[in-house]
């Protein structure tokens, strides 16, 4: 984009050493790149819809118009991809082509693991079921761009151009006219590496961080958080210095992912059979605690099929003579996505089978605490309970003005059998809302006078949830209103 708009930009001198993997211009243009990242990671999923749709839009656009035009330049053919003949055979063949197989489940293995962050804001659970047909045919259909695109690069420029980029760095040779298509099809792709990035990175990796330091780490920290080690410390830019370093990388780290989604298949549809106790799942001391909060069934059923594709991991990054591996190891790891998902699948349904955990086998799920949604009472305003709507004895809402000191109504803390963070089902409705700091929680600008808790809160520096918030108020021992109104439409705190 930059080399587009300013010609004289591509002349500022490298002065980063070979080994480095990036020059200096592509330094400062992935800095540039990163630091207008910034602040979108600091948006609430639920509120980064416009993206995905500037996504949907400028992403395949950019990728046909880049086809056509190499089509158009290859003399109107798809290149020499599809008169090309097998170089290998028999079992050389086989193995290849799982390797090739498994370095394109790579992409897949990360949906795998963590569409769970993006289907729990799904309208209703049927809502996921849009992706079933969609995504086969969409990553096909991308394949094949590739490929095609790819291919014509060769009869024109005598090498495959696998990087879209390389065929943009051809544009900007055409003038001005060359120079505008190249902006605008670099626009695209800083879009749609945006949106990839904060989706299947940013805020899976932070989801994950919340989970483990819960304390001190929310959506936004976690998000930044990924963007300076994923951003730097592990220098994304030697990942993409050649085809083959980044097909190694995709089918690499595949290998710690296959066995996540084969014991997360194995414990929902063979060992618990569909039924879970939700309420518990965020209980440290619950059901799902097993042996201090491990499980060794799914550790051992993450170990062995890992420890068995490692020395292959180590030998398609590090090659002979680094590492000498024998050729069933190889083999092995040629399909490692695949058999990290089928052993651990294996693995962990034995072991739950022979060694069951008693305490997480249901025969119902349990939605909520003690099949209740949370109780509440209607309210009409931040200051005051509405008329008639509850009586003066359980005005329903939290605050010293209403709740006071001489308030004997228990405490969650008191009675509540989840004393820490747990999930709760709200039907609350309204037009706006803020976690306002919530008795001292947080540091959302709306301030404390805010209490209504119907959506999640729309301050981009706060973030937070109406599922966090409620958690956050359960955590502190808030006082609950004990009178609930089955007509009302709001439901307030």
């Amino acid at each position: 984009m930059l080399r587009a708009w300013a010609p004289s930009y591509n002349d500022i001198p490298n002065t980063l050493p070979e080994s480095a993997g990036i020059t200096s211009v592509g330094m400062v243009s992935y800095f540039i790149y990163w630091l207008i990242q910034l602040p979108l990671l600091l948006i609430h999923p639920t509120k980064l819809r416009w993206v995905l749709l500037i996504k949907l839009i400028s992403g395949p656009t950019a990728a046909i118009a880049t086809m056509g035009w190499c089509i158009r330049k290859a003399g109107g053919g798809g290149g020499d991809i599809f008169a090309l003949k097998p170089t290998v055979t028999g079992a050389e063949y086989a193995w290849l082509w799982l390797s090739c197989m498994s370095s394109v489940t790579g992409s897949w293995s990360t949906l795998a693991c963590n569409i769970p962050d993006f289907t729990r804001y799904a309208k209703s659970p049927r809502g996921q079921f849009i992706q079933l047909p969609f995504l086969p045919i969409m990553f096909t259909l991308c394949g094949v761009l590739g490929i095609v695109t790819t291919s014509c690069t060769k009869v024109f420029s005598g090498e495959y151009m696998w990087n879209p980029l390389q065929v943009l760095e051809l544009w900007l040779e055409y003038g001005a006219g060359g120079r505008c298509a190249a902006f605008f099809v670099a626009l695209a792709w800083y879009i749609a590496q945006i949106g990839t990035n904060i989706t299947a990175n940013s805020i899976s990796a932070a989801n994950d961080l919340t989970v483990l330091f819960p304390r001190w780490v929310n959506i936004q920290r976690g998000c930044l958080i990924a963007a300076v080690i994923g951003g730097w410390v592990l220098v994304p830019w030697k990942i993409l210095t050649s085809a083959a370093t980044f097909l190694a990388f995709m089918g690499g780290y595949a290998i710690f992912l296959g066995p996540m989604a084969g014991i997360m298949v194995a414990d929902y549809w063979f060992v618990k059979k569909q039924h879970i106790d939700i309420p518990a799942l965020y209980h440290p001391q619950g059901r799902y605690a097993y042996t201090a909060g491990c499980n060794w069934r799914a550790v051992v059923a993450f170990l062995v099929p890992v420890a068995a594709l490692l020395p292959g991991l180590a030998f398609s990054i590090s090659g002979a003579p680094a590492v000498r591996i024998n050729g069933g190891i190889k083999h092995l790891y040629a399909f490692n996505w695949l058999f990290g998902f089928v052993t651990s699948i294996v693995l962990y349904t034995t072991l739950s089978l022979a060694f069951p955990a008693k305490e997480t086998l249901l025969h119902n799920t349990v939605w909520d605490l003690e099949g209740t949604a949370v109780e509440a009472c209607p309210r009409g305003s931040d200051g005051e309970s509405s008329p008639g709507a509850t009586d003066a004895g359980s005005k329903g809402v939290v605050g010293d003005d209403v709740l006071g000191s001489d308030d004997k109504r228990p405490r969650w803390g008191a009675w509540n059998p989840f004393p820490t963070i747990f999930p709760l089902r709200i039907a609350l409705g309204g037009k706006e809302s803020y976690c306002g700091g919530l008795m001292g929680i947080g540091s959302c600008p709306r301030g404390p006078q805010h209490t209504r808790v119907e959506n999640d809160c729309p301050s981009m520096y706060c973030g937070k949830t109406k599922a966090k918030i409620m958690r956050e108020l359960v955590t502190h021992s808030t006082p609950l209103a004990s009178v609930a109104n089955a007509n009302a439409n709001e439901w307030h705190l």
